[in-house]
């Protein structure tokens, strides 16, 4: 099904904290365009295609249909092989918007992906869903991305209701099953916004949106992201069944 573009979505500049934070709670999703200079995302993806040939020990290459997923600790990146890609998600700014999201304890930005996807780069995320736990992510687009080449998909202001659905089991630290993260109101799908945008623009957002991943149809996407998470992370959570499903981490 077709669906609509983002100008839906609303815009906002990095350093425009409180209002970042203001569109984040109302529609769960914000764009900042030109996050990345020309020349940051002219080294952000040879910094990209350097981890998918040659994987230092301390990054992780995904399995990953037929694009490319590497995944690597912030703390790890060696930044003066990979400047933007430490830098890009270190910026006092993106941690001002992390910590007014979550308060006191965040983490901010642990988690650090460079992605390639491609025509038939096939994954489940590209079913609408909502992430299990909740973060935010912060996700770069490195090429131009129109609605052929693999845009983001999210129904903006949706997370208010799945963060609903998941009140109980969170009081209590449950984490859903991913087929539980796809259980949402029917015709739901038909609200899906196309997040299309140049390279170099940021998508913030709350995971607890119905959001899918894009699928390409010509050409190729090459993105980053990281996860930031809140206090909670420390914990442990658990599945329904009462067997550990996250540990602690400190």
């Amino acid at each position: 099904m077709t669906t609509q573009q983002d100008q839906t979505i609303q815009h906002a500049a990095i350093h425009e904290v409180q209002k970042i934070l203001d569109v984040l709670e109302q529609d769960g999703v914000v764009l900042v365009p030109g996050y990345l200079s020309p020349e940051e995302i002219t080294t952000a993806a040879r910094e990209c295609h350097e981890l998918f040939e040659r994987t230092p020990p301390w990054a992780h290459h995904e399995d990953y249909s037929l694009g490319q997923s590497v995944r690597m600790e912030r703390s790890d990146v060696d930044g003066s092989a990979f400047p933007v890609l430490a830098g890009a998600f270190a910026r006092p700014e993106l941690e001002s918007v992390v910590r007014g999201f979550f308060g006191e304890g965040y983490i901010f930005s642990r988690t650090i992906y460079a992605i390639l996807d491609v025509v038939g780069s096939s994954t489940r995320v590209q079913q609408l869903h909502y992430d299990k736990m909740r973060h935010l992510k912060s996700f770069v687009y490195l090429t131009d991305v129109g609605l052929a080449n693999g845009p983001f998909h999210c129904v903006p202001g949706s997370h208010l209701l799945t963060r609903d659905l998941q009140r109980d089991n969170r009081d209590r630290n449950v984490v859903p099953s991913d087929d539980d993260a796809r259980v949402l109101p029917q015709g739901l799908h038909e609200h899906r916004v196309a997040v299309v945008g140049a390279a170099g623009t940021l998508i913030l957002f709350d995971s607890d949106i119905a959001h899918h991943a894009g699928i390409v149809t010509e050409g190729e996407r090459l993105a980053a992201r990281s996860l930031s998470f809140g206090a909670y992370r420390a914990q442990t959570w658990y599945r329904t069944d009462g067997s550990v499903e996250i540990p602690a981490q400190p």
